[in-house]
């Protein structure tokens, strides 16, 4: 499921492009992207586990919340903004968000779609919070802090003023195009901005 995921992310993506990965990772996907797409990038991890690796592939990545790490970044340093199965974890979503299109001209978000059908029967006839294959942790164990659906996220955009230039959804099958808030159980999304205000931008006159 994750490999069609990654491929659409790669096809958006061009070449050279200024790439940071929030959530690193292990840093297999950063050095794909350096390899395939010849791209500039950078990473921002927690796990100092992790960021070892990443420093074993020969990557530069930072230590450090999500935050923090865009901090240290100026405006329009990159080109793309990769959050890549993080955003649900986020305690401020529209802050990272915010930054993230201070520091990067577009933002690529991928996210488990809790209204997939699986999800719904699990809550419908069991009354369970559910566990499926995006889902795969109880949740006294589960990252995720926010669970929303493809329809939530689209409602969320429209309020912080970013657009959705381009989707897909997928589930184990690969790519989803009928019904994806029922059938998809991962969602990615391309945003750029539509007015959304950054930490750079002048605070409105009274």
């Amino acid at each position: 499921m994750y490999r069609f995921l990654y491929q659409q992310v790669k096809a958006w993506i061009p070449e050279k492009s200024r790439v940071l990965d929030l959530g690193t990772g292990d840093g297999e996907f950063l050095e794909e992207l350096i390899k395939t797409k010849r791209a500039q990038g950078e990473g921002v991890e927690q796990d100092p586990s992790r960021v070892t690796r990443c420093i074993g592939r020969g990557l530069v990545v930072h230590q450090g919340d999500i935050l923090n790490g865009l901090d240290q970044y100026g405006v329009g340093a990159f080109d793309y903004v990769l959050m890549l199965g993080t955003f649900q974890e986020l305690k401020d979503p529209e802050i990272v968000l915010r930054e993230s299109f201070r520091v990067g001209k577009r933002v690529i978000i991928s996210y488990s779609n809790f209204a997939h059908w699986r999800a719904r029967l699990q809550m419908m006839f069991e009354g369970r919070t559910p566990m499926t294959k995006a889902l795969p942790s109880p949740w006294y164990r589960t990252p995720n802090l926010h669970f929303f659906s493809v329809l939530d996220f689209q409602d969320f955009c429209r309020a912080v003023k970013v657009k959705e230039i381009q989707s897909a959804f997928f589930n184990s099958q690969g790519a989803v195009r009928l019904w994806p808030n029922l059938r998809g159980e991962l969602a990615l999304s391309l945003l750029e901005p539509n007015g959304i205000q950054t930490a750079e931008d002048p605070a409105p006159s009274a």
